[in-house]
């Protein structure tokens, strides 16, 4: 898996690329850990070059998730391809995360 880092004001965004599997998964643990200390609070994962995710892949955006809830902060999720959101609506993560159709939403949206 690739990722991308871009700042949008006060949010990092995150442009994934290729699976967040049980392979991948830790390192993305391990870079989300390392983004949180070095200050990150907002953060949008642009998730339309993700083609899957696995439970594994679950686990790590919700260790994110929880990460950055626990310093006032909060991830989005952004332009989810098909599979994917599918494995979103199914494990409810549709219901626990801000989930838009693109990373201009995401943005727009207000109430921080």
């Amino acid at each position: 898996m690739k990722i991308e880092r871009n700042w949008q004001g006060s949010f990092l965004v995150l442009g994934l690329t290729g699976e967040l599997d049980a392979e991948t998964a830790p390192d993305f643990e391990a870079a989300a850990d390392k983004l949180i200390e070095e200050g990150a609070r907002f953060v949008v994962l642009d998730m339309s070059k993700l083609a899957f995710i696995s439970s594994a892949g679950l686990r790590a955006v919700l260790v994110l998730g929880k990460g950055l809830r626990a310093v006032q902060g909060e991830v989005r999720f952004a332009a989810l391809q098909k599979t994917v959101a599918e494995v979103f609506d199914i494990a409810g993560f549709s219901r626990l995360f801000g989930v838009f159709p693109d990373v201009g939403a995401a943005l727009a949206k207000t109430g921080m």
